[in-house]
C-alpha cells in the first residue's frame, strides 16, 4: 500500500472523472494543476478568516466565478473536530470539500486504504497539502452525498464487519455522525485492525481465499457450507479458525454487543458459535466439534 509522507508528496489521488471530463483537450496535469491551485485557494482563505476568530459556520468564501468554463458555488455543511465540510458545486457537479483545521494530512494518509473496503468508505477523489502562516494543513475532495437512508448505520456496520474479517479494515471512531448512506464519510478514522491479534496478512492466499468464503457464507446465511468449510480447515488450515476467532471477537463494537437482538446480531453469534466450537477443537483435540455442529444444524434449520 502507498503510504502518505507529506515530507515527499504535497498531493495524492486525481480530479474526479466528471470534472476530467470538463477540461476536454487540455492537457490533465495543467488542468489538475489549475484544480488544485482553485482549491487551495480557497481553503487557505478559510483558514485566513479562521486566524481572525470567525467561528468556521461563519466563515464566507468568496469563490471564482468559472473553473473549467463552469460556474462555482459553496455551501457551508457541517464542522467536525478535526476539518469543515463544504458542498461544492461545479457546473451539475456536487463534491464535498473538507479543509482540515488542525496541521493533519488527514484523508491523505488513509486515502490508500479505500480501495480495500471500496463499498464502505465515501470515495475520496484528490487532496492536497498547503502551508498558511508556517504551518501545513490539507484539503480534499470526495464524493457528496445527498441523502441518508433509514438504516444506513447498521448497513455501513455490517460492511465494516466483512471489510475488518476479511481485509483488517478497522475504523477507529465508529457512530452515526461519521456515516451517512451506508458509508463512511470521516474517513481519518479508517485503519488497518491491530497486529496484537491474528492478522489477515499473516495467512496464506489460500487460507486468505478461505477466509472470503466463509464471510460470503455468513453473508448469504450459508450455515451448512460454513459448517463444512470450519470442519475441513480444523484438520487442514487451523490458522483459519485462529484467525477467524479473534477476527469475529474483536470486530464486534456496541453495535454487535451480546444482547443485540437485530437479525445481523443474532445470526453473527450462531456464526460465531461454530467458530468458537472449532477453536476449542484445535487447542484440546477430541472436544467433540462434529457433535456440536450437529446440534447447532439442528438448530439452525428448525
Amino acid at each position: 500500500m502507498k503510504k502518505f509522507n507529506r515530507a515527499v508528496h504535497k498531493s495524492m489521488g486525481q480530479m474526479p472523472p466528471a470534472l476530467r471530463q470538463l477540461i476536454g483537450d487540455s492537457d490533465v496535469a495543467t488542468a489538475t494543476a489549475e484544480f488544485k491551485d482553485f482549491m487551495t485557494a480557497l481553503a487557505a482563505e478559510f483558514h485566513t478568516q479562521l486566524s481572525m476568530d470567525v467561528a468556521p459556520q461563519n466563515i464566507k468564501l468568496r469563490t471564482p466565478r468559472k473553473l473549467f468554463g463552469q460556474t462555482v458555488s459553496l455551501d457551508y455543511v457541517a464542522s467536525g473536530s478535526i476539518g469543515s465540510v463544504y458542498k461544492i458545486t461545479i457546473g451539475d457537479y456536487a463534491f464535498a470539500f473538507k479543509i482540515n483545521r488542525r496541521t493533519t494530512t488527514g484523508e491523505l494518509a488513509v486515502m490508500p486504504l479505500q480501495k480495500r473496503a471500496r463499498s464502505l468508505v465515501n470515495k475520496m477523489h484528490i487532496g492536497s497539502v498547503f502551508e498558511f502562516n508556517g504551518r501545513k494543513y490539507s484539503w480534499v475532495i470526495s464524493d457528496f452525498v445527498e441523502n441518508d437512508r433509514v438504516d444506513g448505520f447498521e448497513s455501513a456496520m455490517e460492511k465494516l464487519y466483512f471489510a475488518y474479517i476479511t481485509k483488517g479494515i478497522n475504523i477507529n471512531d465508529a457512530h452515526p455522525n461519521n456515516f451517512k448512506d451506508g458509508r463512511l464519510i470521516d474517513t481519518p478514522s479508517l485503519c488497518t485492525r491491530s497486529g496484537e491479534y491474528d492478522d489477515i496478512k499473516k495467512l496464506t492466499r489460500v487460507q486468505i481465499d478461505i477466509v472470503k468464503k466463509l464471510a460470503y457464507c455468513i453473508k448469504t446465511d450459508d450455515m451448512s457450507r460454513f459448517q463444512s468449510l470450519v470442519a475441513r480447515a480444523i484438520a487442514e488450515n487451523p490458522a483459519v479458525v485462529t484467525h477467524m476467532f479473534f477476527a469475529m471477537k474483536y470486530a464486534k463494537g456496541p453495535t454487535f454487543a451480546v444482547g443485540k437482538t437485530d437479525e445481523f446480531s443474532t445470526k453473527l453469534r450462531r456464526y460465531e458459535a461454530v467458530i468458537n466450537s472449532a477453536k476449542r477443537q484445535i487447542d484440546s483435540p477430541g472436544a467433540g466439534f462434529p457433535a456440536i455442529v450437529q446440534k447447532l444444524s439442528g438448530m439452525h434449520n428448525k
